[in-house]
């Protein structure tokens, strides 16, 4: 009976469990062409459409992430972007030239 009691608790120990879940992680997409980007963007803005932007790296930010929200404000001449985060407690002021993809959420 003990025996069989410490093969049980032998082999619960043994099994390793991760309490911390894998952060997701991003599948970068191919760079889209400028004029793409720009065109989706003013749909975006126009419709209201939530939507994914995935940034390019820079020399501030060494890894690729994602904002995603509505915009909320767009600037052609400047190339400049107003987003508000879906849940209305982020706003990012983002460039044309820092998104490297776009899609909708």
């Amino acid at each position: 009976m003990e025996k069989n009691l410490a093969e049980q608790y032998s082999t619960f120990f043994s099994k390793k469990i991760s309490l911390v879940s894998k952060s997701k992680s991003i599948k970068p997409f191919s760079q889209m062409p400028e004029p793409q980007i720009t065109y989706f963007l003013t749909q975006a803005y126009e419709r209201k459409k939530s939507v994914i932007l995935q940034m390019n790296k820079t020399e501030y930010n060494l890894f690729i992430n994602e904002q995603i929200g509505i915009i909320k404000h767009i600037e052609n001449k400047r190339g400049m972007l107003v987003l508000e985060s879906s849940d209305c407690e982020l706003i990012h002021m983002l460039s044309f030239n820092d998104i490297r993809h776009i899609r909708l959420s």
